[in-house]
């Protein structure tokens, strides 16, 4: 498990970092908001950890800049202001969760289950009658299953995770390609020209909407 810690009171950063690397786990530190955003941005966390108070713009917005920051959404586990104790749910705001406990030997335990509770979680993503178990890798439309090949499914995930909104033709490329895009837009106009066929097989309709200039959109309202 590989936890990001975003705090700046330096002993009880090392006191949560000891209490995770002597589980065996692998801690990382930031003290400041634009440190942290720039350590998502390179590596990969299961969970943060993150103080509160830190966050000028809120605990909500940050979890946000996270998110935009990493690419995918992470847990966060919030401390209260400057000490491992429970804070408030209405100070964490929606996209992250209270430390249930003041124990620190409990620490690790409670980041293992907040992991798992949320990895179980997202697994699972459903857009109308759209369904898909990302651990199954399998999509239904209502109850007939939809058979994806790899970059089709991770395209699909993209759109429902974003429904109703649009994902522009970069953010797909990237999640694709990586920084190697291919230089003609035609592949992807493919891929997602494939995507719509299978789609409308089950539902009778187009599901995927252009938005000319922009990118893509999961029409899933049935």
């Amino acid at each position: 498990m590989h936890v990001l810690i975003i705090e700046d009171d330096i002993p009880l950063a090392t006191q949560i970092g000891d209490t995770i690397e002597a589980a065996g786990d692998e801690p990382d530190y930031a003290d400041d908001e634009g440190l942290a955003l720039r350590l998502c941005k390179m590596n990969r966390y299961d969970i943060v950890v993150l103080d509160s108070a830190m966050p000028g713009c809120g605990v909500d917005a940050f979890c946000q800049r996270l998110v935009e920051a990493a690419g995918r959404r992470t847990p966060v586990l919030a401390l209260a202001a400057g000490s491992l104790q429970p804070c408030e749910p209405e100070t964490c705001g929606p996209h992250a969760f209270a430390l249930r406990t003041t124990e620190p030997r409990e620490l690790h335990q409670q980041l293992k289950t907040l992991l798992t509770e949320y990895g179980r979680g997202l697994s699972q993503l459903t857009a109308g009658e759209l369904h898909m178990d990302l651990e199954a890798h399998s999509v239904y439309c209502g109850q007939v299953p939809v058979e994806l090949a790899p970059i089709s499914f991770r395209i699909l995930e993209l759109l429902v995770r974003a429904c109703p909104g649009v994902v522009t033709r970069a953010q797909i490329e990237k999640q694709i390609w990586n920084d190697n895009p291919p230089e003609s837009d035609a592949a992807l106009r493919g891929h997602i020209h494939r995507l719509r066929q299978l789609l409308e097989r089950p539902t009778a309709r187009q599901m995927i909407r252009t938005v000319h200039g922009v990118g893509y959109q999961l029409d899933a309202a049935h």
